[in-house]
């Protein structure tokens, strides 16, 4: 049966207990459903000192909305250079990601001149599989009939979420989601079905995920997509990095300064589109806006934050409420509990979470404490039920341990043997009872999985299936699976300078500074919100305003 916003909404929220509503009194955890690497919306933003597993009183993250809250250092983007050529040109587009190549060709359709500058030597890199999207052929076909109020109430569902975020603006994302599916395939991307992954069997919304057939996101979109824009004339400037957006006395946009290895160029343009990515490859402001987020190598190290550069020489509002996109793995393959069937367990030897909640809701709530690493526990019943099938390895190199007792388990995972003995003593009695105290984690819960009889690859029938979810650890020998935060969890960020549903960059009052647009990571922090919501959710954003930013563009440089 299908479930409606209003119903998962409340089904998460109910899993919520007073024992962790200080971990989690502002959207703590994260919301939806995961389908491949797509990694674009991570990282939080003004929070304070970073919490600890041993306590949880660091205040909750706050949400910055001030061109003053721009850092005035240089670390973040390259230094400028004398210019000794300029260049002029109708729309001129910063970054080749999938939000400005979309916008690209969408200026270009629209009959301007448009050139595309990327401090790389090629295009950039992405982390993309799946969109969010409904209303397309491939879900009506099935049945699926989410409406976009419904898409945005699960992207918002958790406190505070309307304080900050454009629901205007995810509205508009979601209705316009079919849209951009349409327009990807006509545009050469190849676009085979939907999906609802296995990884989430309760809190999945109707099958929401439009999946490319290339799980690599530059073979899957960026080639594509480069190849139609240079089919419509666009000029590509690769080794040119954008080191200073300009304006002239009235504050209206004009162009901007480039590095191209050394030789300063500047682009005369009527209209520029900011799709510069975000920042995760600024560790100044990864401190600044994200001082919780644990190290990745995942992060795009060449995403160094322009936009929040210069945020405050142009007078742009920013919005970085705070956020992460992170989950957790095995990196041997013992990432197979999605249900949360198992205890879990920090390094103190201490339960923190309701293991049920999804596994981005899980990360949100380790991030909110500190936490970059975990133990799965499970006894011989349950893992031979749940996680045999990968084990193999992860048993041959130690990040999955085995022992006979409990004690020895502790000593395996190198966590205190007393704290951990009575922390499964706890668990097993409300296992027993049915009656989980400390976090609420339902004894059973019914959930929609992928019918293991359905040979298709993509458009899979979903079935039924009860989950017992209190599972007792009492038949040896025992097992702890070590779960921590993967590479390919943390590659983007979320928060950037604030724009609307075309595009155009707002300041501080909320007006429009003239010839400036924004799309993408650039332009993401009053969309996503705390804690991205969900997978494909991001390049949803991407590809619509990317759209829409380029035609308004193209209308303001006259074409």
């Amino acid at each position: 049966m299908r479930k409606s916003a209003t119903q998962l909404k409340e089904g998460i929220m109910s899993q919520q207990s007073s024992h962790s509503t200080t971990d989690i009194s502002r959207r703590g955890f994260l919301a939806g459903a995961g389908v491949g690497a797509l990694g674009l919306a991570a990282a939080g933003m003004f929070g304070c000192a970073p919490t600890t597993e041993q306590g949880s009183s660091t205040p909750a993250p706050t949400v910055q909305s001030t061109a003053d809250s721009a850092p005035t250092g240089t670390s973040a983007v390259a230094q400028p250079v004398e210019i000794t050529d300029t260049k002029d040109t109708d729309v001129l587009v910063i970054g080749t990601g999938v939000a400005g190549l979309t916008a690209a060709i969408s200026a270009a359709e629209a009959g301007a001149q448009v050139t595309v500058v990327e401090k790389l030597d090629g295009l950039k890199k992405v982390y993309a599989h799946s969109i969010t999207a409904i209303g397309t052929s491939f879900q009506k076909e099935l049945g699926e009939d989410w409406t976009p109020e419904e898409l945005v109430d699960f992207w918002d569902q958790y406190p505070d979420s309307d304080s900050f975020m454009d629901r205007e603006a995810q509205l508009f994302a979601a209705e316009h989601s079919a849209e951009s599916i349409d327009w990807l395939i006509e545009h050469g991307v190849d676009i085979v079905g939907v999906t609802v992954p296995p990884t989430n069997p309760f809190q999945v919304p109707a099958r929401t995920f439009v999946t490319s057939s290339d799980r690599d996101g530059v073979k899957a979109y960026l080639e594509p997509l480069h190849a139609k824009a240079e089919e419509l004339g666009v000029e590509f400037n690769f080794s040119t990095e954008a080191t200073k957006i300009l304006t002239d006395n009235s504050g209206a946009v004009t162009g901007i300064e480039t590095n191209a290895q050394g030789t300063g160029i500047q682009y005369n343009a009527k209209s520029l589109i900011v799709a510069a990515g975000g920042f995760g490859g600024s560790q100044d402001y990864l401190r600044l806006y994200a001082p919780l987020t644990p190290n990745s190598p995942a992060f795009d190290g060449e995403a160094k934050g322009f936009a929040l550069s210069q945020a405050r020489s142009i007078g742009a509002d920013v919005v970085a409420p705070g956020g992460t996109m992170a989950y957790f793995l095995n990196v041997d393959g013992g990432y197979v509990d999605n249900a949360g069937q198992a205890m879990y367990v920090n390094r103190q030897g201490k339960r923190w979470v309701n293991e049920n909640l999804y596994f981005l809701d899980r990360a949100g709530i380790a991030y909110k404490q500190g936490i970059s690493q975990y133990w799965a526990i499970y006894d011989s019943k349950l893992f031979d039920e749940v996680a045999a099938a990968t084990a193999e390895k992860g048993l041959t190199n130690g990040s999955i341990v085995k022992a006979d007792s409990i004690e020895e388990l502790a000593r395996l995972m190198d966590i205190n043997v007393a704290a951990f003995k009575e922390t499964v003593e706890a668990y097993n009695g409300y296992c027993a009872s049915g009656d989980d105290a400390e976090f609420g984690k339902p004894a059973t819960r019914m959930g929609r999985v992928f019918d293991p009889d359905d040979p298709k690859e993509y458009d899979l029938d979903l079935i039924d299936k009860e989950f017992v979810l209190l599972n007792e650890i009492a038949t040896a020998p025992f097992y702890a699976i070590e779960m921590t935060v993967q590479a390919s969890a943390l590659s983007g960020t979320a928060g950037g300078i604030r724009s609307n549903t075309n595009g155009e960059v707002l300041d501080v009052e909320g007006n429009i500074i003239p010839n400036l647009y924004a799309v993408g990571e650039s332009s993401n922090g009053h969309l996503i919100g705390y804690f991205y919501p969900q997978s494909g959710t991001s390049l949803c954003m991407c590809f619509c305003f990317g759209r829409y930013a380029g035609a308004a563009a193209a209308a303001n440089a006259g074409a």
